[in-house]
């Protein structure tokens, strides 16, 4: 037993690679192309950028996601083909997702985590792969998972160990692509951003990480209003419609978890209600002359005022929906019910092992009083869940804290592990 647990917590990276390699084969995996916002925004910057800068470049999420597949998508151009973009993309995601173990484990390691909770570790997101599922499509998610990882190894080394500025920098870069591919994010950049200036490091490290973020800040908007048409009021009319529909949400169908999009059969009745009243709402402004964001906001915290209990019971249902994993194309498909249910079953009973450990973790980081671990991922963990509850909720949300989870599932199982030890010599 030994040399297997030896084998595997000396190879996360190899167990990983082999896992993205099984899952291409499997029947079940994202949309290859999301919405296809990405695949077409990415061939678009490339057209950009071979038309001397010229042209229009569709972002409708995180530009950094562009940015992100653009290495992939070049190399596949000459080709024209969806397949070969696909597939370039994809080994690209298994790279990356490979990479973030990579940086994960090393973390464990500057934690001096005992090798059974790397391996227990290890077995639980390799029991359920969602890491290796999502490798699979071309998405935001596994730059973002990415991104976590590598912050979680900066920041660790940075609190562990003498730092230096190469980490400060690693640090900033991380932060960066998690908000440039996952903008609902934002506000964990500053209040990171806070809680890391009033800590006690150097000026220079902190200049360095805060020039670096300020100069994203700065450059991003900048790149985006030069390579894309789209307007201040397209990202308004996404922020109210994603307001509304989360007065909706779970409002009348609070056990009908599949993400929705009015497009197939499997439209819930919530969905359809919360576009009957968008219909009514963009109605009444286009009549009086009113402002749609400011009426869309006050007609949400109407309603939240009107029905808090309604409100309480959608978020205490969102908390459970954003933390389990729906399978869309295994829940639309023609399999069996067997199949469906007890492969879900299956998945969100090792999940939510790992959730509620990960959770115990926060609390013995509490209890040792490691706040600098502690506090950046309440920061995160915490603004993901009032993201879903104010906005819009989806697993995929909060699977960018999946690093998290494994962390603090792996500092838990260490803890105990070592708190056993010592009661076994001390009887």
């Amino acid at each position: 037993m030994k040399k297997i647990i030896d084998f595997v917590v000396k190879n996360p990276v190899t167990i990983t690679a082999v896992l993205c390699f099984i899952f291409y084969f499997l029947p079940f995996k994202p949309k290859p192309f999301g919405d296809g916002e990405y695949h077409q925004g990415t061939i678009q910057l490339i057209d950009y950028i071979l038309h001397g800068f010229h042209g229009n470049v569709r972002v409708d999420k995180g530009l950094l996601v562009l940015f992100y597949y653009f290495t992939p998508y070049s190399l596949a151009y000459i080709f024209h083909s969806d397949t070969v973009y696909y597939l370039f993309g994809i080994i690209f995601n298994s790279i990356f997702t490979c990479l973030a173990i990579h940086y994960l484990f090393k973390a464990f390691d500057f934690l001096n985590l005992s090798t059974l909770s790397k391996f227990w570790t290890l077995v639980i997101l390799t029991l359920f792969p969602i890491h290796a599922y999502y490798a699979m499509g071309i998405l935001a998610e596994t730059a973002a998972f990415f991104a976590i990882a590598l912050f979680i190894y900066a920041w660790v080394k940075i609190i562990t160990f003498n730092p230096s500025v190469r980490y400060f920098l690693l640090l900033a870069l991380s932060v960066i692509l998690l908000v440039g591919t996952r903008p609902n994010l934002l506000p964990f950049l500053f209040l990171f951003s806070m809680y890391f200036l009033i800590m006690k490091f150097d000026w220079k490290y902190k200049i360095v990480f805060v020039s670096t973020i300020t100069l994203f800040l700065v450059a991003l908007p900048l790149i985006e209003n030069r390579i894309t048409p789209m307007s201040n009021d397209f990202k308004s009319t996404v922020f109210r419609n994603q307001l509304l529909w989360s007065r909706f949400e779970l409002r009348d169908e609070p056990f009908n978890w599949l993400p929705q999009h009015g497009q197939d059969r499997f439209t819930s009745s919530d969905y359809l209600n919360n576009l009957k009243k968008r219909q009514e709402l963009d109605s009444i402004c286009t009549t009086n002359n009113y402002d749609k964001t400011q009426f869309f906001i006050q007609w949400v915290k109407d309603d939240i005022i009107h029905h808090p209990i309604l409100t309480l019971r959608q978020y205490f249902f969102k908390f459970f929906q954003s933390q389990s994993f729906i399978i869309s194309p295994l829940m639309k498909s023609d399999k069996s019910n067997w199949i469906k249910y007890g492969i879900h079953i299956y998945i969100n009973c090792i999940n939510y092992v790992l959730l509620l450990v990960a959770m115990w973790g926060m609390c013995h980081l509490i209890k040792t009083k490691k706040y600098r671990l502690f506090f950046p991922f309440l920061f995160l963990w915490g603004w993901s869940l009032v993201y879903v509850f104010v906005f819009h909720s989806e697993q995929r949300y909060m699977f960018p804290i999946r690093p998290v989870l494994a962390l603090l599932f792996a500092y838990s199982l260490s803890s105990y592990f070592e708190n056993k030890k010592k009661q076994d010599a001390n009887p």
